[in-house]
């Protein structure tokens, strides 16, 4: 049972019908380093989780939003103590209707200290449009096939990997992603690097990526799959490419021009430069809404990015370069700039539509 100093999560009501779930202030993230091993073919993955956190109460118990997930091993360790033994969770609550889960430890976490929390987990690639998920297509040669792609807005990151899935709630994210050597696999951040494994004898890529500026955990993303793209670079430098599914290459050119033009508009105007070394633009096969403005991958429905330059009318070529400019600006107000939590949404959408 948790100890008296930690409180419960607290339940605030929103305006809307549902409530939400406010976790304790008892610890606060620092960094997540990520790693995960989807599979394609069962439609689930491993994940390997350590959360840096700074202890702000002395605590016993680390409560964190969780859902859909199953937990193995779980430990903390003192940073600085490396001579100290890991301190083993010995007991855990999984509470599905807060979607949150809670780890108590039989040494407590004292405040002033930072610790490193380590989770070993699975999770599904689920149907849902959400968190980590799968979508259907067909390849050139009419084979279907799946890709793996991220939604996380608002409330799904914790389908994924637990934290604390708040807004306000900004750390620096390292990803490493384990996919088959003949997919491609990419996040936030460029490659920092990659090696070849065998994994029961399956062929496989450990891709590491470069650590992401601090941002909440909504923003976080990855893709794994067979794509095609095109790209091109802004008068800055950075790097722009447009991901479409194999042998439709063709139909990013508009966008990725959008995109460019965009960018370096709003370096301009804004007067804060893109903080990213790269934007990648992604069209999934299947997805909710119309685009997600992921901090450097961002995610779009595919009519929303590709178009066919030889039949397209002037509506179509429209509606595309208004999405795209919008979810561009968003890299600024809501990425960059980020509301406190969801009840004022309306100051990133606003901005960004303006």
């Amino acid at each position: 049972m948790a100890d008296e100093t930690t409180p419960a999560a607290t339940i605030v009501a929103s305006p809307e019908p549902v409530i939400r779930v406010l976790l304790p202030d008892d610890l606060k993230p620092l960094r997540y380093d990520l790693k995960l091993t989807p599979d394609l073919s069962g439609f689930t993955f491993a994940g390997a989780l350590t959360i840096r956190l700074s202890v702000l109460r002395t605590t016993s118990t680390a409560i964190l939003h969780a859902k859909e997930l199953s937990f193995s091993d779980v430990s903390y360790s003192v940073v600085g103590q490396s001579n100290a033994s890991p301190v083993v969770c010995d007991e855990m609550h999984v509470q599905p209707k807060d979607t949150t889960a809670s780890f108590l430890f039989p040494t407590p976490m004292e405040i002033g200290t930072e610790i490193d929390l380590k989770i070993g987990y699975a999770g599904i690639l689920n149907d849902q449009m959400a968190g980590f998920y799968r979508s259907r297509y067909k390849d050139v040669r009419g084979a279907e096939k799946y890709m793996a792609s991220t939604q996380f807005e608002a409330l799904d990151a914790r389908r994924c990997f637990p934290c604390v899935d708040e807004p306000h709630a900004k750390a620096v994210y390292g990803v490493t992603l384990v996919v088959p050597s003949e997919l491609q696999c990419f996040s936030n951040m460029p490659e920092a690097s990659s090696r070849s494994l065998l994994i029961r004898d399956v062929p496989v890529r450990e891709v590491v990526f470069m650590d992401t500026p601090l941002m909440s955990t909504y923003l976080l993303a990855f893709c794994v799959g067979e794509f095609d793209h095109v790209q091109s670079r802004t008068n800055t430098g950075t790097l722009v490419r447009v991901y479409t599914p194999p042998g439709r290459s063709s139909g990013g050119d508009f966008s990725l021009d959008c995109a460019v033009r965009c960018l370096e508009l709003y370096d301009d105007f804004f007067g804060v430069p893109y903080p990213l070394p790269k934007l990648d633009m992604v069209a999934v096969p299947e997805f909710a809404m119309g685009a997600m403005e992921n901090w450097g991958l961002v995610t779009y429905r595919e009519v929303d990015l590709l178009i066919d330059p030889d039949t397209a009318g002037s509506a179509q070529r429209q509606r595309v370069c208004v999405v795209v400019a919008h979810e561009l600006a968003h890299q600024w107000f809501g990425n960059l700039v980020t509301m406190a939590w969801w009840d004022d949404l309306w100051l990133n959408e606003g901005f960004a539509s303006w």
